[in-house]
């Protein structure tokens, strides 16, 4: 019977020392879980963008997302047999051709479903392109061994999701081809200085973008005395994201108008610029925000086709001809009701 005992003690104390050591082991491979996976690599990912709209071209000037490798060895490593995917299931997704990365180099691999390779000048598109909803990313090497994997979330357009400081982290400030920062920098904005000026939600035959699309738009004004450069400004309709589309870091002169049209998609073309959400009779508000505070927030009200809800007086009324990028100084009125 003592004998059982001892086994029994034994066998007790094996099992502690396994699970130790199995909890060392996964420390020790996973010692950052937001990461995903360890960069035990020097050889990583280092950048990634999706729904680039203005931020950086590609070599057939469009405005392609992104990889970026990075080489913190200090000897160079041919890539050719290496691996990229947006899948952890799938890692053979692409494939590098016979090029070189550099100690200390930045390579950036576009993900525009291109699938082609300049090799003397280093530049690839990928066979796929990444999703703005958040997805896996992995790199493995010439036999298929993941040697960096992360799962980014949902991102705004032309907002970059990157390594710094041993993690993974959303940057603000996008840096294809040089180091990472991490470190937002928020305008201190009021509505005093930049305000929601006038927007349609039904536009049918009232301003139409350079294409020709009769889309919705919002307005913004420049209230102060300076020019403003818009440097991470958000525009949303959403209160529980108010970081759904950053706008491009462009100038608004002082007591001007920036006129935003809404559509599927966002784009940036000739200083024109298309949000990529549309308003709706269910949204509740638009929001003008920093990244992390809100500057501006006005209420959406029900709108007829191509009548527009703006500021006059500082009072909001209702306008039967809109003036998109101008004063609002047409006939207003105070309700719907009022217009015949």
């Amino acid at each position: 019977m003592k004998n059982i005992k001892n086994i029994l003690k034994t066998n007790e104390y094996l099992i502690i020392i396994i699970l130790f050591v199995v909890i060392t082991l996964l420390i020790l491979i996973f010692p950052n879980l937001d990461n995903s996976y360890v960069i035990s690599s020097k050889l990583y990912i280092n950048e990634i963008m999706v729904n680039n709209t203005y931020t950086h071209k590609d070599n057939y000037s469009d405005f392609s997302d992104y990889i970026e490798i990075y080489n913190n060895y200090n000897y160079s490593i041919n890539l050719d047999g290496y691996h990229l995917s947006d899948s952890e299931f799938e890692t053979k997704k692409w494939t590098f051709p016979n090029i070189t990365i550099e100690p200390n180099e930045y390579l950036i691999i576009y993900a525009s479903g291109k699938d082609t390779c300049d090799i003397d000048n280093k530049i690839c598109h990928t066979n796929f392109k990444l999703s703005s909803k958040g997805e896996t990313i992995t790199l493995s090497d010439k036999t298929n061994n993941i040697i960096n994997k992360f799962t980014y979330p949902a991102l705004a357009n032309d907002t970059a999701y990157g390594y710094v400081s041993r993690k993974y982290t959303y940057l603000n400030n996008p840096s294809p081809g040089n180091k990472n920062d991490s470190k937002m920098k928020y305008l201190k904005l009021s509505n005093k200085d930049i305000y929601i000026n006038e927007y349609m939600s039904h536009n049918q035959r009232n301003s139409y973008d350079e294409l020709g699309n009769y889309n919705d738009f919002i307005e913004l004004y420049n209230n102060s005395n300076k020019d403003i450069e818009l440097n991470n400004i958000y525009l949303s309709d959403d209160i529980d994201n108010i970081n759904k589309y950053k706008l491009p870091n462009i100038t608004i002169k002082k007591k001007s108008y920036l006129l935003v049209y809404l559509g599927d998609t966002s784009k940036f073309i000739n200083n024109q610029i298309t949000a990529n959400f549309k308003l709706s009779d269910m949204d509740k508000y638009i929001i003008l925000s920093n990244g992390k505070k809100i500057i501006d927030k006005v209420e959406v009200v029900t709108l007829d086709d191509n009548i527009s809800y703006g500021k006059k007086d500082n009072k909001w009324y209702y306008f039967t001809k809109s003036t998109p990028g101008y004063e609002n100084n047409t006939v207003s009125h105070e309700s719907l009701g009022d217009i015949s």
